[in-house]
């Protein structure tokens, strides 16, 4: 058996590296001396609030990561099934957040699951969550002008993506449409094999709990912005927090860069600053929200991991029970 914590350390190292220069390029963007005092006025009594946030959202998006091992007719021993989540923790900071894919190396180590099975789900997790980003920024730019009209295309565009999904007559067609371009055929063909893996994961209830537990769950990373301002002694309503936290993170998704190092931390600078901050309480609160939503769950992923192999390598707990389309085999 691999190593597994040998095979990954080096995303995983670099992806720790960029974060430092990030942070020290925060702290030069905002003023290191003007940052260092702005943290020495944090109201220390937002600290078990601004820490317990983060956890939340772990604990909601566990709950739609065991939806999902039902809905493809998995059952993992419990203890190994909350190591195997916050493994993919660990690998938040790799490219694209590929390295999530970890947990459908584990689950086929401890049970034999096949990754054909489990990486749709992962897929769909991040297809999810970005759909709840998505309806998170749109809400959040209400604090901002036109932001009831940025809602109702984002409404409109997510309803287009249902029907588009549910009926797969209409999505053969689109996806026909698309193949008649040589630059789209690619995508078209990714596309198609794409809704054929995740037709179990996509039906409609399923979608809707899955899309609104990421509501509830990014929910929470956005009120982590507000509580770090507010220690900081400055002011910023919940909507604008959701927006500038929702917003960066899909920015970060999409540059597909380790963890949207660099990115992320950038775009909530700016739009803090967009909101009326100084650049100095800007650098600090962005710094806290990515200990927090980031660094927080690298650091439970890496133990999270050790632990994992520690149980499945060097003890050798194995389940050699495999579970798939309900139907259990030896």
């Amino acid at each position: 058996m691999v190593n597994v914590l040998s095979r990954y350390k080096r995303p995983l190292f670099c992806g720790i590296l960029v974060g430092l220069v990030v942070i020290a390029v925060l702290l030069i963007m905002g003023d290191f001396k003007e940052v260092i005092r702005v943290f020495l006025k944090f109201d220390i009594r937002y600290l078990p609030l601004v820490l317990i946030l983060a956890p939340l959202n772990y604990i909601f998006r566990y709950i739609k990561w065991n939806y999902y091992l039902r809905l493809v007719g998995l059952q993992v021993e419990p203890k190994m099934n909350k190591l195997i989540f916050m493994s993919g923790l660990a690998m938040t900071v790799s490219p694209g957040k590929i390295g999530e894919l970890i947990k459908c190396y584990l689950l086929k180590e401890h049970m034999g699951a096949p990754v054909s099975t489990t990486s749709p789900i992962v897929m769909a997790e991040r297809l999810t969550d970005g759909l709840a980003m998505v309806i998170l920024a749109s809400f959040g730019c209400l604090a901002f002008a036109y932001g009831g009209l940025v809602l109702l295309a984002v409404a409109v565009l997510l309803v287009s993506v249902l029907v588009l999904f549910q009926y797969e007559g209409l999505f053969n067609r689109f996806c026909t449409l698309l193949a008649r371009n040589n630059i789209l055929k690619r995508f078209s063909d990714f596309l198609f094999r794409f809704q054929q893996n995740t037709r179990k994961l996509f039906n409609l209830p399923g979608l809707l709990f899955a899309v609104g537990i990421g509501v509830i769950s990014w929910g929470f990373e956005g009120l982590v912005i507000y509580f770090s301002v507010r220690a900081f002694g400055g002011e910023i309503s919940i909507l604008s927090s959701v927006f500038v936290v929702s917003f960066s993170s899909l920015a970060g998704a999409l540059a597909l860069i380790p963890g949207g190092l660099g990115v992320a931390e950038g775009s909530i600078m700016a739009l803090l600053i967009l909101t009326g901050l100084g650049r100095e309480m800007a650098a600090a609160t962005t710094l806290v929200t990515r200990i927090s939503t980031l660094w927080l769950g690298v650091l439970m992923g890496i133990l999270g991991l050790y632990l994992a192999q520690r149980k499945l390598f060097f003890t050798g707990s194995r389940d050699d029970t495999v579970w798939g389309q309900g139907v259990r085999k030896k």
